[in-house]
């Protein structure tokens, strides 16, 4: 993985006051004093070799984002700002939703490629006629 550690620390720090100031539904068992957190831990890299089944388009899409691992559930993290707020917050993906991603940027990359250089007589195409 290669986030530096400072920026590896802000990132934990964010997640941290996102996960203490947002209202999460306590847990069975768990008194209403008391919520219940995920636990974010950090994968290995073997982890995350296995879970992208080293697909190149997959490992090419998540090359930039940050793997953590929520309650043992792989995410792919990514700081964001949102347009007209300062405030920087942390959205992550689960791996299938990633997968769904690459999925629909191979499909919509595709028809693109199968669509190009094919022109009925309609306006702005310069077939002869």
């Amino acid at each position: 993985m290669t986030v530096t550690n400072s920026g590896f620390i802000l990132l934990f720090g964010v997640l941290a006051a996102i996960m203490g100031t947002s209202g999460c539904a306590s847990a069975p068992g768990v008194s209403e004093g008391q919520k219940a957190s995920p636990k974010w831990t950090v994968p290995s890299e073997e982890e995350v070799a296995a879970a992208l089944d080293n697909d190149r388009e997959m490992q090419e899409a998540a090359r930039d984002l940050v793997k953590l691992k929520k309650d043992n559930e792989l995410m792919f993290c990514k700081r964001y700002r949102e347009v007209g707020s300062n405030i920087p917050t942390i959205k992550c993906i689960t791996e299938a939703e990633l997968r769904e991603r690459v999925m629909n940027m191979t499909r919509y990359r595709d028809d693109m490629r199968n669509k190009g250089g094919k022109c009925t007589r309609s306006v702005g195409c310069s077939g002869g006629g």
